[in-house]
């Protein structure tokens, strides 16, 4: 269900990747993927190995790119999903257009997946 990456693609944006990983093996990963220029960041690559869906480890993922998206002044997170959108709507996201995406990531989207966009209002974690 997840895009194909290359490990080209992969090595120049490891650092946007979080991962769980239990006892050697990754069981877990999502990643921030910035838009400076459009105050967006992109939730992308949520995955949890289906022997571990049970535990909020999606949750904790996605709490984790929150964090770090507050973190670097990113005010708003959009996901790409094909077939997970409930998911994220009870976390949360809300549905958008095409229109609502960085203009990079508009000319880019593959239509043909017909993912569907969801952008979420990140509030600040700073108490007064």
């Amino acid at each position: 269900m997840l895009v194909a990456r290359s490990r080209e693609r992969l090595e120049h944006e490891i650092d946007d990747y979080l991962v769980i990983e239990r006892d050697g093996m990754v069981i877990g990963c999502a990643a921030l993927h910035a838009f400076p220029d459009a105050d967006l960041g992109e939730l992308a690559c949520v995955a949890v190995h289906a022997s571990y869906r049970g535990g909020e480890r999606g949750e904790r993922l996605v709490e984790a790119v929150e964090q770090r998206a507050r973190g670097r002044g990113i005010a708003r997170l959009f996901v790409l999903t094909t077939h997970t959108a409930h998911w994220f709507v009870e976390r949360g996201f809300a549905p958008a257009s095409l229109d609502d995406l960085p203009p990079l990531k508009r000319e880019t989207y593959n239509h043909a997946r017909k993912s569907k966009v969801l952008i979420k209002a990140l509030t600040s974690t700073t108490s007064a």
